[in-house]
């Protein structure tokens, strides 16, 4: 006798069953993260919180490195974190838009934005890659990440003759991924008490002088 094929509803149901468990693990670990650092948290304590076991931790994300690489990323691409930034609807406005004063403006609120939610999590990565290779390769990959990211929108600045004669495309792109650095986004904010709003002025301002040639600052 054949077997039956598994209801439809079951397999929904466990689908989403795993959906919740995923998420609640993540969320855990992204408050855990955030207020405890890479070095005091443990999937232990990330399983506690999310009320599992240790066991469904490792098996669905294998170890905290992945976990904290996973949070990062979708941080950046927020609400939806399974499609590319770049593809994501806000930012392929961004770069579609005709005017480089106005890409560079909406371009600088985006990433304020951005920052206020990784900036934390980037500050962890980078304290533990002081201790752990592993961390420390995973910080090269998110900063390289980042890199790529950005291109898109040098390249963008690019396509509509936007830079100075002497600014190159692999120029432009190594002047915003440095300013939007999220360390410098930190540090501003900490040290200077400049809020993400400020932040995002100064980046328009810099990003403006630095890149766009002369007659289209404004």
């Amino acid at each position: 006798m054949m077997k039956k094929a598994p209801r439809p509803y079951r397999s929904t149901h466990r689908a989403g069953k795993a959906a919740q468990t995923r998420a609640a693990i993540l969320g855990a670990a992204d408050g855990l993260f955030r207020s405890k650092g890479w070095t005091a948290t443990t999937i232990a304590q990330i399983a506690a919180e999310a009320g599992v076991s240790a066991e469904t931790v490792y098996s669905g994300f294998g170890s905290k490195r992945a976990i904290l690489r996973l949070l990062v990323i979708g941080a950046v691409r927020r609400d939806t974190p399974k499609v590319a930034l770049t593809e994501q609807a806000g930012p392929a406005a961004v770069l579609a838009e005709p005017d480089p004063a106005r890409l560079i403006r909406q371009f600088a609120r985006d990433i304020a934005d951005v920052l206020v939610g990784v900036a934390p999590l980037m500050a962890v990565v980078r304290s533990g890659s002081t201790m752990e290779p592993e961390l420390a390769s995973l910080y090269t990959e998110l900063h390289k990440g980042r890199r790529k990211n950005l291109l898109a929108v040098a390249e963008a600045l690019a396509r509509i003759g936007a830079l100075r004669p002497d600014m190159t495309t692999t120029a432009a792109a190594d002047t915003i991924w440095r300013l939007t650095s999220p360390e410098l986004f930190t540090l501003m904010r900490d040290v200077e008490a400049v809020s993400p709003d400020g932040f995002s002025v100064w980046l328009e301002d810099m990003l403006v002088q630095g890149l766009l040639a002369p007659g289209l600052s404004r």
